[in-house]
């Protein structure tokens, strides 16, 4: 991203969108720390307006693209959520799908004035770990209950909720059959997500990729959920299971430091019953939903080696391999176990 050329660029995009001629742009200033957008803050100061902060997300170099998503996809979604007025997130206020003002496909969203939930949690005292808890039940439950039916109809609708858990473990498969080299251990995890499916969920929005850097603590001490070009429909308990997969690379984990809390304060806020949304089926889900993410490591570093992208991100990710496996196998064989023993109580009592 040009600096120089940004002001001018995005204020054509502001007087494009009914902006007055004397708008002006300027603090535009990058936002690190994504690897999917280009991303900055700037501030947008005319005579109709006032003075306001806005963010920038736009489409990055096709050779520096780690996971490649779709700018008017995520622009359709956003703008039909900020229609709802009652989600917990930046509001979208316009885009430039084609690139004809920014160079590139971008959109452009209120600024959340807050701190990152993760970088909040690096530094809170653990005693504040269980209201924070709550709030991001409530936060994601009402994510979860906007419904399929409230979606844009470019979003694909899976046929079932198993045809949806079909897909997801197909993936894992897809990933080994097509990666570089073989990964005996990755058709292991397929073959024990097939037979271990917990109890189904109503399909909803799942943004895709919640995590704690994806949460910001705003000035009000709400929580705001951001970049969602990840979203789609799907089991609520992907984006429950994503959180954690997260944690473990990168704790605290908000979830882990009381499951039982945070789902019993998630099934109050969503509907869903403690069967379907326990500690047990979000550790399957943190396996299984890893499929895409794992898929594009993988992808990227295989692209690395071939010379086709020149990321340091893909080197790094390189170490994640081992790790992973070691995760995913620990977690398999623990959620195993867990399985055996409710089923063990559940005959007893029987």
């Amino acid at each position: 991203m040009d600096l120089a050329e940004m002001p001018g660029r995005l204020e054509r995009l502001l007087r494009a969108n009914g902006e007055p001629e004397d708008v002006r742009v300027t603090d535009v200033t990058p936002i690190v720390g994504g690897y999917s957008l280009v991303m900055a803050s700037f501030t947008a100061t005319s005579s109709s307006g006032g003075s306001r902060t806005l963010v920038l997300r736009a489409d990055p170099p096709a050779d520096a693209a780690l996971a490649p998503t779709d700018r008017a996809r995520e622009w359709e979604l956003l703008s039909a959520l900020t229609a709802r007025g009652d989600m917990p997130m930046p509001a979208a206020r316009m885009a430039d799908l084609t690139g004809e003002h920014l160079g590139r496909p971008g959109i452009v969203l209120d600024f959340v004035d807050g701190t990152q939930l993760h970088s909040h949690l690096a530094s809170a005292d653990p005693s504040a770990y269980p209201d924070l808890s709550a709030a991001l039940a409530e936060s994601i439950a009402s994510v979860h209950a906007v419904g399929e039916a409230a979606l844009p109809p470019s979003f694909e609708r899976p046929g079932s909720w198993d045809a949806y858990i079909d897909e997801l473990i197909a993936r894992w498969r897809g990933i080994e059959a097509t990666h570089a080299e073989r990964d005996p251990f990755i058709r292991w995890v397929a073959g024990w997500l097939d037979a271990n499916r917990p109890p189904p969920a109503p399909l909803t929005l799942v943004h895709g990729e919640f995590q704690a850097y994806n949460v910001i603590l705003n000035a009000t001490g709400g929580l705001d959920i951001v970049d969602w070009e990840f979203a789609h429909i799907g089991d609520p308990r992907t984006d429950l299971g994503w959180f954690q997969q997260v944690a473990a690379f990168s704790p605290p984990d908000l979830i882990g430091a009381d499951p039982l809390a945070f789902c019993e304060r998630y099934c109050k806020a969503s509907g869903l019953s403690p069967e379907v949304v326990n500690p047990l089926t979000i550790g399957y889900f943190s396996i299984l939903g890893a499929a895409d993410a794992i898929g594009s490591l993988l992808q990227g570093i295989a692209a690395m080696a071939n010379g086709e992208n020149h990321l340091i991100t893909s080197a790094y990710l390189t170490s994640a391999v081992a790790f992973t496996h070691r995760l995913w196998r620990e977690g398999v064989l623990g959620l195993e176990a867990a399985m055996a023993a409710v089923t063990a109580q559940m005959e007893a009592a029987q």
